[in-house]
């Protein structure tokens, strides 16, 4: 014959016993001597849930103005980059009103400096086309060598005004070697409104 031994687990049997108990006291009527546990676990799992979910409003509270202060944060790191740009880029392009001469000024200024005597065009070619800025051309002929052609270059493009060069031809001159003839065109862009003198007391004429 097989014979098995089981040790009771203790809380199992605590836990049929005190069903048991409260089983024989329901049968007999005196249900009333749990009212007040019943009523205090009920009060207690209310509470809970209040706590907890009061707990929980106040977060997503929380974090929605942890998040509203960090878009303010990125909106105020943008707007300060793109004022800095525009504070930076504005006073490189020359006023409307003086596009009648500020461009030859400039060149002149540039081949002077380079030991250059160019010959500019008869006048200058515009293009109002665009509704934000009028695009001004001036083209330019002279012979140098190629080093410096290239020095040349470099001095206008890298110019704090804003002054680049659309095209070139490049001719050697077979008569007078290591001289090109160079033709190019030498461009600016005039806004047709500048803005961040109205916008800003920082910038350069700003607003009072």
């Amino acid at each position: 014959m097989k014979t098995s031994f089981k040790t009771p687990n203790k809380y199992v049997e605590s836990a049929k016993k005190g069903f048991n108990d409260m089983k024989l006291v329901m049968e007999e009527g005196n249900y009333k001597l749990f009212l007040k546990q019943i009523v205090a676990v009920i009060v207690i799992i209310l509470l809970y849930r209040y706590v907890n979910g009061t707990f929980q409003a106040k977060a997503n509270n929380l974090r929605g103005q942890i998040d509203a202060v960090q878009a303010q944060y990125d909106n105020e790191k943008d707007y300060q980059a793109n004022k800095q740009k525009l504070l930076d880029l504005e006073p490189r392009f020359p006023d409307l009103s003086s596009k009648n001469d500020w461009l030859l000024r400039q060149l002149v200024a540039v081949f002077r400096d380079a030991n250059i005597s160019p010959t500019l065009g008869a006048s200058q070619a515009e293009d109002s086309s665009n509704a934000g800025f009028t695009l001004a051309a001036i083209p330019v002929t002279f012979q140098t060598s190629f080093g410096d052609f290239g020095r040349l270059l470099a001095s206008i493009e890298n110019k704090q005004e804003y002054l680049r060069i659309s095209d070139f031809s490049l001719t050697k001159k077979s008569e007078n070697l290591g001289q090109n003839e160079i033709t190019m065109r030498i461009n600016t862009i005039f806004p047709k409104e500048k803005i961040a003198a109205t916008m800003f007391k920082d910038a350069a004429g700003g607003k009072k």
